[in-house]
């Protein structure tokens, strides 16, 4: 292989490397970037990534549910979101706004439905789903049908 071919080989995997590093920023850098990485981390029945997305107020909530049922509050919140057996879609059902007034707000406004707020809070450069109510907001609007199982 000639030294010039060479050079454009390596030229042009560093172009690709430099583009892969580009494309995979932090979704959680936005407040609807992390409402959306919950919802896929909940579909995808992922409570390690869905819990990371939960502020530290959030977690403690969902750990005071655990202690009460000998569990952690990750087992605490896996068993809400086990509740879920269809989600909505995506635009079809809902739509992921940000509200103007107060840019950390989300507002999933269920299609012929009501609007549903989920408040994100910046907790060191990522941002988090804010509480409990939150939470329940949260999961109310991208459930489309669930079991009525008691619970946490």
């Amino acid at each position: 292989m000639k030294p010039k071919t060479k050079i454009r080989y390596l030229l042009a995997f560093m172009a690709l490397m430099l583009l892969t590093i580009a494309s995979c920023q932090n979704i959680h850098k936005s407040p609807d970037g992390a409402v959306v990485a919950f919802i896929v981390a909940a579909e995808q029945r992922d409570m390690t990534k869905a819990w990371n997305i939960l502020s530290p107020e959030l977690q403690a909530y969902y750990n005071g549910l655990g202690e009460k049922m000998r569990k952690s509050g990750r087992g605490a919140l896996e068993n809400e979101i086990a509740r879920i057996t269809k989600f909505r879609t995506v635009k079809k059902d809902y739509t992921i706004h940000v509200d103007g007034a107060n840019g950390s707000m989300i507002n999933l406004v269920t299609l012929g439905g009501p609007t549903h707020k989920v408040e994100t809070v910046d907790v060191g450069g990522d941002f988090k789903i804010k509480d409990e109510a939150s939470m329940k907001n949260l999961l109310d609007a991208i459930t489309a049908e669930s079991t009525k199982e008691k619970g946490y």
